[in-house]
């Protein structure tokens, strides 16, 4: 399945103000193949409607395919693009399951909606195009409920998180996989936008001599088989305690008594694998409490939600995942808010109904309701670690980089700029940990956080999963795209990558983001990292040099 550029590229513009929904020609977008590259262009045409609110009616939402879907495997992911409600400034998230061949099974290579509906509303996409339709009936339900009420090959929906506009709600798809730690569902509750559902027959088959080459490849790369065999990232908790890089009880330490939340320890709750369409590795690990629904999980959930509150058993981190799933929360951000919320409350920075300690598991559990629900303090709460320590005080222990949630790593100077300066704030915009790991010199690494980002804005325009990305180096895309009938060298791609790289950053400037007004919570260099106890002199310094280099 696929739309060839010589095919042109289909753009669904949806107007919910308008009620209205038409597909366009965009061959003027081939040069950047499909996913982030059209995805970004696409919303680079919007930078004067970017300076404004990431909630009014004329923000748009875009989401992109990435080119390779259908003619290479692992060319699983969608992107999004939008202005976050978290940060203020670009949004961009990547979500697999089956939403990427749906919308090519569609013809449709992307897609936009603007405005807002009067009433709650859902999109139904296929082949025979696109219609608008009443949901009010579905208005209210949790993520767990609407799924079972949509029909289509693939399904996107938001829980009451997103109703509610809760700037770090998420946007589930296809049950286990999410566009998520940005706030995409919040733009979704501000148009009156339950969900989309997407389906179609269209096929179009590529004979490629690659497909099986690769397929062999990814078979045989020694790190992707810990997704494929292995429990996937739930073996990174282990890891990290063990070279003294996991975040503990909001950073106040790095090494925890891990043994109740290994991966053997949530295997004991796995009960199946899964995959996203057209990936043969298995790395959706889904568990199953006694009495709850099937929820999948991976690293950062149990990072968030186990060490950084101090929570030590499976059971426990699945049953607050479990909590976050039924709202469409993002579990990062949740996370984060709960750790800094409860080091805020014990030292009588914040007064709170429900006391909070770590590792205190229903007191979690209810405070989550009471951040949905939004009532006194929690009205201060629900709208991020950000914004509530800016209120309540606390930011040198407020876990954000860029506004944004930290990952599970603290491993050194690498992996606490990339965050930083990645163009979403994600540990996945770059390869920084990497480079901790590597113990590689301040000045190389930074050099190096710019060079893998923008071969990485490359990579999501093929829409591939970043977990493969040790196979596909920029000359196997080259080879890939030579052997379909187009002509693009290293060199080239680069350039693609490196373009995209700009647009992004012009996107992030209109919405008045600069590099120099970057600063680091003091946690960081308190606790000891994996490679000791860090310098803001020397991070400050490579920020300097990053800012002169991009």
């Amino acid at each position: 399945m696929n739309t060839m550029p010589l095919d042109g590229i289909k753009v669904a513009y949806i107007d919910l103000s308008e009620e209205k929904a038409e597909i366009r020609d965009r061959s003027d977008l081939s040069r950047y193949f499909g996913g982030a590259g059209v995805a970004f262009k696409l919303l680079s045409e919007y930078k004067d409607v970017m300076r404004g609110d990431a909630l009014q009616p004329e923000q748009p939402i875009i989401f992109s395919k990435g080119f390779f879907t259908g003619i290479y495997p692992c060319a699983t992911k969608v992107t999004a693009a939008f202005k976050s409600p978290l940060t203020g400034e670009l949004g961009e998230s990547h979500a697999g399951g089956k939403l990427a061949y749906a919308m090519a099974s569609a013809g449709l290579d992307a897609i936009v909606i603007e405005g807002t509906s009067e009433t709650p509303v859902y999109i139904r996409i296929d082949e025979s195009g696109v219609e608008i339709k009443e949901a009010e009936e579905l208005w209210g339900l949790s993520c767990i409920k609407v799924e079972n009420q949509l029909k289509g090959k693939s399904r996107m929906y938001i829980g009451e998180a997103g109703e509610k506009q809760i700037p770090f709600a998420c946007v589930v798809v296809d049950v286990y996989r999410h566009f998520g730690r940005l706030g995409l569902g919040a733009l979704f509750g501000s148009k009156g936008l339950k969900a989309i559902t997407i389906s179609g027959n269209n096929r179009v088959k590529v004979n490629s001599r690659y497909y099986r080459e690769i397929i062999e490849r990814i078979k045989e790369d020694k790190d992707i088989k810990k997704y494929s065999e292995g429990y996937g990232t739930s073996e990174n908790t282990a890891m990290m305690n063990e070279v003294s890089g996991l975040p503990v009880k909001n950073l106040q330490t790095n090494r925890f008594d891990v043994e109740g939340i290994t991966e053997d320890a949530f295997a004991k709750f796995l009960v199946e694998k899964k995959t996203c369409s057209g990936c043969p590795i298995r790395c959706i690990n889904v568990a199953k409490l006694r009495e709850g629904e099937k929820i999948a999980y991976d690293y950062e959930p149990i990072y968030s939600l186990g060490p950084l509150l101090g929570i030590g058993e499976a059971e426990e981190v699945l049953r607050l995942l479990e909590k976050v799933e039924e709202y469409g929360l993002d579990a990062i951000a949740t996370g984060n808010l709960l750790a800094w919320a409860t080091e805020a409350y014990e030292r009588g920075l914040v007064e709170l109904p429900v006391p909070l300690k770590f590792g205190a598991t229903e007191n979690y559990l209810e405070t989550i309701d009471r951040v949905v629900k939004g009532e006194g303090i929690y009205k201060d709460l629900r709208k991020g670690t950000e914004y509530a320590s800016s209120i309540h005080g606390g930011k040198d222990f407020a876990l954000t980089l860029g506004k944004n949630a930290i990952a599970g790593y603290h491993t050194g100077y690498a992996l606490i700029l990339g965050q930083a300066v990645g163009q979403r704030h994600s540990h996945m915009d770059n390869n920084a940990w990497f480079q901790d790991f590597d113990k590689r010199p301040p000045d190389a690494a930074v050099d190096e956080l710019i060079y893998d980002e923008k071969k990485r804005c490359l990579m999501n325009s093929m829409g591939l999963c970043l977990f493969t990305i040790s196979v596909y180096d920029l000359k196997l895309i080259s080879e890939g795209l030579k052997a379909i009938g187009i002509n693009k060298g290293e060199e080239e791609l680069f350039e693609i990558g490196e373009e995209i790289f700009d647009l992004k950053k012009e996107i992030k400037r209109a919405c008045g983001f600069e590099y120099e007004d970057l600063s680091f919570p003091g946690r960081l260099f308190e606790t000891e990292s994996m490679n000791g106890v860090l310098n803001r002199e020397i991070m400050d310094k490579m920020l300097k040099r990053y800012v002169e280099r991009m």
